[in-house]
């Protein structure tokens, strides 16, 4: 691992190098990354390189795994975002680079495309990446300021950089962060069934319907297996279990959309657990009508 001393002196020099994240205004050959700097205006492109010293796998002790997650960090003046990305491929896996779009325009962005990479969700339901980032970035007032990248396990530091970015306005990226949204949407896919259970299924539909759903087009079980609630952690007392489902419908305007919604069984004093409850629904996503069903 890289000490913070060791990547502070590497990203001194202008060479490429593990431990790095690199920056550039234009999208980034893994295998030949050129034009790059460190500094932007308000409004450029930016897209990044993360540059580890052994393949993720190795770094991540995931000998066996098939997927892998990566912690990533984007720390600015106005605010901090981090996530998991998920490498999905063993070639993503067995990889030193992760390709990084930060601010890209949205033609040449290749970060939501990718099935062998899923990127998590932090705050306000924005996945990491592009939408994050670009609205972070919408939020800086004017004038310079630096912002911080790093792919990181508590202090184990995997590849980190900086960039300074100036301007009197930077209100272009809350523009673009729309651009990605809309661009990601039209790319949208289900989540993947990790359990099919069709008597469930059947219920999560009917509380669907109680809660005021348009007909489901389709639903899928997110989770593999239930997860447990308890009263404090730890090991007290169980109190409810949960699983996740994203179900698709029509919206009133004749688009598509779909949620992650979350339903618990309560825990019975007899020692089984109650009827399904739909206790959450996450974000309404869009999704194209051709989409839902790939």
């Amino acid at each position: 691992m890289f000490t913070r001393t060791a990547i502070a002196l590497m990203l001194a020099c202008t060479c490429v190098q593990a431990g790095q994240i690199v920056f550039s205004k234009q999208p980034i050959d893994p295998a030949n990354p050129t034009n790059l700097t460190k500094v932007f205006k308000a409004g450029d492109p930016i897209y990044a390189l993360l540059i580890a010293d052994r393949p993720w796998r190795a770094l991540l002790k995931a000998q066996d795994q098939t997927e892998v997650k990566l912690m990533v960090f984007m720390e600015a003046p106005s605010g901090r975002d981090y996530q998991y990305i998920t490498m999905k491929t063993p070639a993503a896996i067995d990889s030193k680079t992760l390709l990084l779009d930060i601010a890209p325009e949205p033609a040449r962005m290749r970060t939501y495309t990718d099935p062998a990479y899923e990127y998590g969700e932090g705050r306000g339901y924005r996945k990491i990446g592009p939408i994050a980032f670009t609205y972070t970035l919408g939020q800086l007032e004017p004038g310079k300021h630096e912002i911080a990248f790093s792919a990181k396990h508590f202090d184990e530091i995997y590849a980190a950089g900086t960039i300074t970015i100036e301007g009197p306005d930077f209100a272009r990226y809350t523009a673009l962060h729309e651009q990605v949204k809309a661009a990601e949407a039209a790319n949208a896919r289900m989540p993947e069934a990790k359990m099919v259970d069709k008597a469930m299924e059947a219920t999560m539909r009917k509380l669907l319907a109680n809660a005021g759903w348009p007909t489901v087009v389709r639903l899928v079980i997110v989770d593999k297996d239930w997860w447990l609630d308890r009263a404090s952690g730890g090991n007290s007392p169980i109190v409810s279990r949960h699983i996740e489902a994203a179900a698709a419908a029509k919206d009133t305007d004749g688009s598509y959309f779909y949620k992650n919604c979350t339903f618990h069984q309560r825990k019975l004093i007899t020692g089984g657990f109650g009827p399904l409850e739909l206790t959450n629904q996450g974000m309404k996503r869009k999704i194209a009508a051709a989409n839902i069903n790939k």
